[in-house]
């Protein structure tokens, strides 16, 4: 593309890209102004006005039960021969997920994704990308790293027409960095970078998101510390190469400020995430936002109007001129005193003004419907619900979950495509060396003596020492596929891990023991250890590795076969009962009964409407 098509012309598709993109950056602030409300950067602010902020309490509750821990990953591969090189490079990136704190950079991902469009940049740290110019603290000379960009700083072919910009010719951002840094690289055009504005002079640049926190200060003030520019750096997928052009309004040049092969994973340095259903014929998403914002704001203003109603609100006592004295002595009296009065009728107390009672139900209709249209919020963060029966609570219930789990699934896609970026640049590098540690069971040593078979070491756990480098390298890139583990990236209390790890002992492992001796008696292979393990990780235990195992089994066994066959109930080897086993209807005496799925059914509707009916109906 840099070769087909004129420096002015590619400019000008950059500047169009950034005016489609210009309503949708006006509304998401808009919508970040609600979000952070009157007192975010204000010393006062007018009481009563936006008393609720639904927005805030709705984000607040949904990030934290979508992305709240690391995610685990799982990176397999179609080729026996590339396994193990695939378990080392899972277990690289949930060393590097910490190095690069990924936890946090997911929940921004997530909360801008809310707003309108979650955007990702993965890349690496060479000596002459913009990030290494800009000499970030956090980041070091050849590490790889995954940041958000805001949505402000995001340009995108104007034409793209497909669903999260599938079809676009370039995809870039704007990177502000300092104008000497530029010019001592030796890697852009000076003399084109000495023409280039200093960044904030364009008066539309308080429209951005960052200026929501300057009100205070004149962001011109900064200006004479570092002289910093503006630039758009460019990924062009056709031509794999990164051009780098001004990123000023009107601004054209005759050639471009820098052209560079793009050296990455072919998805690009972009991960985007959308949380609503596509817009046939267009590639932004509805912004969830846009869908609360009306009610937010409605909601607020009905809060308002029943405020300043009660306000209003005013007692005042009349009385004929005639019994003045009787109506002096009713207000001197104290609470519960009798007076003597002539005029009883000629005294009277007439309230005005008072809030209505329709409005407060108007505001708990309004209420109830931004819980609706934002996937139940309120359910998700612990509070009653307003259900006065089972069918109601199971109808918030069911829209909570699925809107909730859609939301998961749709952010644990996107963390899986950043990932897989990630690790692209992990199988590529041929510097790389990543230190890691795997455990190992290692079986009992046996030697034999004069009185039977005697154990020399037991058998037990073992760490060591395993390197990610370029010698361990097998397969193709293209062969692995990347995985996040189901719900590890949230998190759960105590006292739920007891709870599921109390009904995992006492229904799933005896079901898995009885299912493994019939599978015996028939005669089929099965591993009760790999499929309790396997069921145990997607509910996120994934400590089994240390109950299976028993460095005093091999001894037991071992004394076991020393004391020789012997009669079935004495003490010596155990004779195996198979009427013990079982008892009526075929199922063993510890399992508890599996409901049938009509039952199933039902116990999911019931699921957490006893507790909101007992809490409606004040534990009557």
């Amino acid at each position: 593309m840099p070769s087909e098509v004129s420096p002015k012309k590619v400019q000008e598709a950059v500047q169009r890209g950034y005016k489609r993109l210009a309503n949708f950056r006006a509304s998401r602030m808009m919508f970040l102004r609600n979000y952070t409300g009157q007192y975010y950067d204000r010393a006062a602010a007018d009481i009563g006005t936006e008393p609720l902020n639904l927005i805030f309490n709705a984000v607040r509750i949904l990030v934290p039960n979508i992305v709240m821990s690391f995610p685990k990953h799982r990176v397999t591969s179609r080729f026996l021969a590339s396994r193990e090189y695939a378990d080392l490079l899972g277990m690289g990136l949930s060393y590097h997920d910490k190095v690069i704190n990924i936890k946090n950079v997911y929940r921004q991902h997530l909360v801008d994704a809310i707003f309108t469009l979650g955007i990702m940049k993965t890349g690496i740290a060479e000596s002459g990308s913009i990030l290494a110019l800009d000499d970030y603290d956090h980041i070091d000379m050849g590490e790889v790293y995954t940041e958000c960009v805001d949505f402000d700083n995001f340009v995108v072919d104007p034409g793209s027409k497909e669903h999260m910009f599938r079809d676009a010719t370039f995809m870039g951002d704007r990177i502000t960095v300092p104008r000497s840094l530029l010019l001592d690289s030796g890697l852009y055009k000076n003399d084109l970078v000495e023409r280039l504005p200093r960044a904030g002079s364009n008066p539309q640049d308080g429209g951005r998101s960052s200026s929501l926190s300057m009100r205070a200060i004149n962001e011109r003030e900064n200006f004479e510390l570092q002289d910093e520019v503006e630039v758009v750096e460019l990924w062009v997928p056709q031509a794999k190469a990164i051009v780098t052009v001004p990123a000023g309004k009107g601004l054209t040049f005759d050639d471009y400020l820098r052209v560079d092969d793009y050296n990455g994973p072919d998805t690009g340095p972009y991960t985007l995430l959308s949380l609503t259903p596509p817009v046939p014929g267009n590639p932004l998403p509805v912004p969830m936002v846009g869908v609360w914002n009306d009610l937010h704001t409605i909601a607020n203003r009905m809060a308002k109007k029943i405020v300043d109603q009660a306000e209003r609100q005013k007692d005042v006592v009349s009385y004929r001129r005639a019994a003045a004295d009787d109506a002096q002595m009713a207000l001197d009296a104290g609470d519960g005193d009798a007076i003597a009065m002539d005029d009883p009728d000629g005294v009277r107390v007439h309230s005005f003004g008072g809030q209505q009672q329709s409005n407060e139900a108007h505001l708990m209709q309004l209420q109830g419907w931004f819980n609706m249209m934002a996937a139940n919020p309120q359910t998700q963060g612990g509070e009653r619900s307003d259900a006065q029966s089972a069918t109601a609570a199971r109808i918030l219930q069911s829209n909570a979950s699925t809107g909730l789990d859609d939301m998961k699934d749709l952010v644990y896609q996107s963390a899986q495509s950043e990932a897989s970026k990630r690790a692209w640049y992990f199988h590529t590098d041929p510097l790389i060396e990543v230190p890691l540690i795997k455990r190992r069971q290692v079986p009992a040593i046996y030697a034999q003596s004069q009185t039977g078979p005697a154990m020399v070491q037991p058998a037990s756990i073992e760490e060591y020492q395993v390197f990610l480098t370029p010698e361990v390298r097998s397969g193709d890139f293209l062969d692995f596929t990347f995985e996040i583990q189901p719900e590890s990236m949230g998190r759960k209390n105590g006292a739920t891990q007891y709870q599921e790890m109390l009904e995992f002992a006492v229904r799933v492992v005896p079901a898995v023991a009885a299912a493994a001796l019939t599978f015996f008696q028939l005669g089929i292979p099965f591993s009760p250890q790999a499929y309790i393990s396997r069921m145990a990780e997607n509910a996120g235990m994934d400590w089994l590795d240390e109950v299976f195992f028993d460095p005093m089994f091999q001894e037991k066994l071992a004394n076991r076969m020393l004391m020789g066959p012997s009669p079935a109930g004495s003490q010596g080897q155990l004779q195996p009962n198979p009427n013990a086993v079982t008892t009526q209807n075929g199922q063993p005496g510890q399992v508890q009964a599996v409901a049938s799925p009509v039952k199933q059914v039902r116990q999911g509707e019931q699921a957490g409407a006893n507790q909101d009916q007992s809490q409606s109906r004040g534990g009557i």
